[in-house]
């Protein structure tokens, strides 16, 4: 028993002596940031005579006095993360100032945006120092909004426009559930909700100010929404469009939008289907405005869980589990790939704040991940350097979503037995996605990796630009056709990358964009073409030109913006791609610079035929046009609405791009910035 007292007696002096240096160092008292009506934050700015103002409350819970030294805007010139003009101060008195237990004192944060101000939006952190070392550095966010057209719904586009098709596929479903069984209901819901999906996306690009970047605060990112969504895991709800974004916007929901309405004959469980299809569309959208790393690789999932089902569900052959596991095996292994490196890069963040001002030591907020330098921290994984490991598994995933070399077979499958619009969007949204992953997560994220591997990047993309050219020369159904394209176009958009300059990567951003218009039309004029004569087969349509004079147009110039052909929409990207990598890698460059030679021949090639050959005259015989009275009717007014207007862009943007690169500058000004290596020389300066 007396040992057992002892012990006790040890035990209770140790407590006590560290309960009493626990008191010591909390002898400063205990710093507390907070909204003036007691909330966590971010503080929301308001409108005043002297611009954008906001109070928070530094409160002292210690029972020791606390000395405040210190209250600022967090960044610095060389990183500034919010627009110029931004302070904060104590509403009363000056620093140093003492703030007595239980007490607190109000400080006041105040923006003066002018004319010269390129941000319509401010988010960021007011920090404090102080006398409590156990907390450390303290903060609190902050957030401003300039008024817009749109009123109180300025702030939130973004998620209007990623809910709008979400909702959309609910009251598809609930329409069913009630008994609403009118076949043409569901294609009326989604065509009213892609319609107002790209009138947002237009006003999201019409607002969108090209000249922006990182060095004019918020990270170089416009139409902002920032919230926690997950705090014990530090994920947040994080949006933003950047140069890389912008235009695909737009482009993908107007080719949905025109997808959709240009059907006629519906597929079996239409309702499934027009959901299916919203989904997709929804994903792609939040893929690619996502700015949290983790919420990127949720939407990727999302899409390529819709794109296997549409894959597999409406071809109308019996091969719909072989067409289903075709993308989701290959995409599953894409979606482990790119979240691996992803929870791999965020354990390795510096510490930070959520955008509420919560301390974390781990973020998947791709601004944040992007200021990381990896390799000065010598980072790990697996026993090999993160920034190179991580890489390789961006790229690996990137190459599957571009369709790329040797990854492309499953964009060929899914094209040729998909129904149309199912064929557009996932032609349209999934290399997309590919395009953001590579960027924003390769250059962005782990530009270490990507001046590692630039060389291999740079080939991968020559090889895969004359691979899908070569394939395309074999190829007689049209559909085929646009999927050996991709493969193609996937291979300028790894050049450009790869290639380090701001010209290849406005290149790779440009034909990432370009192609979702060209490829678009393509495969919604084979799917007009199939409607008619069952058949996408150029050697069984020669002569259609004769009898079809306005689709063989609308198809010409789609094919031949496909095909990179200058003086159309398609040409751009490519060209800038070649121009970016010329000076480093000219063999690749020009290898490339073939294989758009070769791709041209074969779209040439397959147009000749459709165009001016001779039509069998046994089509005049064929049952499939009898509806039609034994002639090949041309495109339809319904048809003509959808697809002259993208073919009519097609043409203006070859002869005026500037509206697809100009709204690059910003962004590609930070990229190149990233992957230059350090010293006076930076490949951002060239």
């Amino acid at each position: 028993m007396k040992v057992v007292a002892f012990v006790l007696f040890v035990c209770a002096m140790l407590f006590a002596s560290a309960h009493g240096f626990a008191q010591e160092a909390r002898r400063a008292g205990t710093v507390r940031l907070q909204t003036t009506t007691g909330g966590r934050g971010p503080i929301e700015l308001r409108a005043g005579k002297d611009g954008y103002t906001g109070e928070l409350a530094i409160a002292n819970e210690g029972k020791e006095p606390l000395i405040l030294s210190r209250i600022a805007i967090r960044g610095d010139a060389a990183d500034p993360r919010v627009p110029p003009k931004v302070t904060a101060r104590l509403l009363e008195g000056s620093l140093p100032v003492t703030i007595a237990p239980g007490t607190s004192r109000k400080a006041v944060v105040q923006w003066t945006p002018d004319k010269t101000t390129k941000q319509r939006q401010l988010f960021g952190h007011v920090v404090v120092t102080s006398s409590d070392e156990q907390s450390g550095e303290v903060a609190l966010g902050i957030r401003a909004q300039l008024p817009g057209l749109l009123g109180p719904l300025e702030g939130h586009l973004l998620s209007f426009l990623l809910a709008l098709p979400l909702i959309g596929a609910i009251v598809v479903f609930a329409l069913r559930a009630v008994g609403k069984k009118g076949e043409r209901a569901p294609q009326v819901v989604a065509s009213i909700v892609l319609g107002v999906q790209t009138f947002i996306a237009l006003y999201i690009y019409r607002g969108f100010n090209s000249e922006v970047s990182r060095m004019d605060g918020t990270d170089g990112l416009q139409f902002v929404e920032h919230g926690v969504w997950v705090r014990r895991l530090s994920l947040e709800l994080f949006l933003g469009v950047d140069g890389i974004s912008a235009a695909m916007l737009v482009l993908v929901s107007i080719i949905t939008w025109l997808a959709i309405v240009s059907e006629r004959g519906l597929p079996q469980g239409a309702p499934g289907y027009h959901a299916a299809i919203l989904v997709l569309d929804g994903s792609v959208i939040g893929a690619l405005s996502a700015q949290d790393a983790f919420l990127f690789v949720l939407f990727a999932a999302l899409a390529i869980s819709s794109t296997s089902l549409l894959a597999g569900a409406w071809t109308g052959e019996s091969t719909d589990r072989r067409a289903t596991l075709r993308v989701a095996i290959p995409g599953a292994l894409a979606i482990f790939f790119l979240l691996i490196a992803v929870i791999a890069t965020a354990r390795h963040a510096d510490p930070t704040f959520l955008v509420d001002g919560t301390k974390v030591t781990t973020t998947f907020s791709i601004p944040e991940l992007s200021r990381v330098a990896f390799g000065a921290k010598d980072a790990t994984f697996l026993a090999l350097p993160l920034s190179k490991i991580a890489f390789v598994l961006v790229v690996a995933a990137s190459v599957f979503f571009l369709a790329g070399f040797p990854a492309h077979g499953w964009m060929n499958g899914a094209l040729a037995s998909a129904p149309t619009a199912t064929g557009v969007i996932i032609a349209a949204g999934i290399p997309a996605i590919g395009v953001c992953a590579l960027l924003r997560l390769g250059c962005s994220v782990l530009p270490e990796g990507m001046r590692w591997a630039s060389g291999v990047i740079v080939a991968l993309g020559a090889v895969t630009a004359a691979f899908g050219a070569l394939a395309t020369l074999a190829q007689t159904d049209l559909r085929r056709i646009a999927a050996c394209a991709t493969t193609s176009h996937a291979g300028f958009v790894l050049l450009g990358a790869g290639s380090l300059t701001p010209q290849g990567m406005s290149g790779a951003i440009v034909i990432g964009t370009t192609r979702i218009l060209a490829c678009g039309v393509f495969l919604l004029l084979a799917g007009t073409i199939a409607d008619r004569v069952r058949t996408r087969d150029v050697t069984r349509l020669v002569g259609f030109g004769s009898q079809m004079p306005g689709w063989s147009l609308a198809l010409g110039a789609a094919a031949l913006a496909q095909a990179g052909v200058l003086g159309l929409a398609g040409a751009w990207g490519p060209l800038l791609a070649v121009v970016g990598a010329l000076p480093s890698y000219a063999p690749l460059a020009i290898t490339a610079a073939l294989a758009l030679v070769v791709i041209a021949g074969a779209h040439i090639s397959a147009l000749s035929r459709v165009a001016f050959g001779t039509i069998d005259p046994s089509w005049e015989r064929s049952a499939v046009l009898e509806p039609f009275g034994g002639r090949l009717p041309d495109l339809t007014a319904r048809e003509w609405l959808c697809i002259a207007p993208l073919a009519t862009l097609i043409v203006v943007l070859g002869v005026w791009p500037a509206p697809v690169i100009n709204v690059t500058t910003g962004t590609v000004r930070d990229l190149a910035s990233s992957v230059s290596g350090p010293g006076p020389d930076t490949i951002a300066e060239r």
